[in-house]
């Protein structure tokens, strides 16, 4: 074999390598960017804009107990948390699409206060136009229903001292 044709095929094998290493780099930014997209499969429910000071410890919601299928999970559809403007459920949603968070519609700061003169549909409303009353209803009105936690203690943990 010629030198010239050894020179012409390191040159491509070099070639073909540093291609290889691109699209690897390439296909490895992709898969991480859909990982960030995708949801968490543990979420600090903390929302600093609502509480500045928490008195409780912080929730810690397994998104992947409450999605995984029953036996090793609860077998819940994104919709069964995420709702539109009118509260229907966004039953379209899958993992990694892009939602709102509850604040951005329940967006009253600290936790409501009732009025007396307020009938129970009334005070319901009220509260739903704060975070607190909002992921309280919606968490706590779940476990009522499905039998899961509904004591402060048990998914509040003890704040660290």
């Amino acid at each position: 074999m010629s030198k010239r044709i050894k020179q012409i095929l390191t040159i491509l094998t070099i070639s073909c390598i540093g291609m290889l290493f691109l699209v690897a780099g390439i296909n490895a930014e992709e898969a991480q960017k859909t990982e960030k997209a995708s949801c968490p499969d543990v979420m600090e429910m903390k929302n600093e804009q609502a509480f500045p000071q928490h008195r409780m410890g912080i929730v810690e919601f397994d998104h992947k107990k409450h999605v995984a299928d029953k036996p090793d999970g609860y077998g819940l559809g994104c919709g069964e948390c995420h709702h539109d403007e009118n509260g229907e459920p966004l039953s379209d949603l899958k993992a990694g699409d892009e939602v709102q968070g509850c604040f951005e519609c329940h967006d009253k700061k600290s936790r409501p206060r009732r009025d007396p003169s307020m009938s129970p549909e009334e005070w319901e409303k009220e509260q739903l136009k704060y975070y607190y009353g909002a992921i309280h209803e919606n968490c706590m009105g779940c476990h009522k229903k499905m039998g899961g936690a509904v004591r402060c203690t048990e998914c509040h943990p003890r704040p660290q001292q």
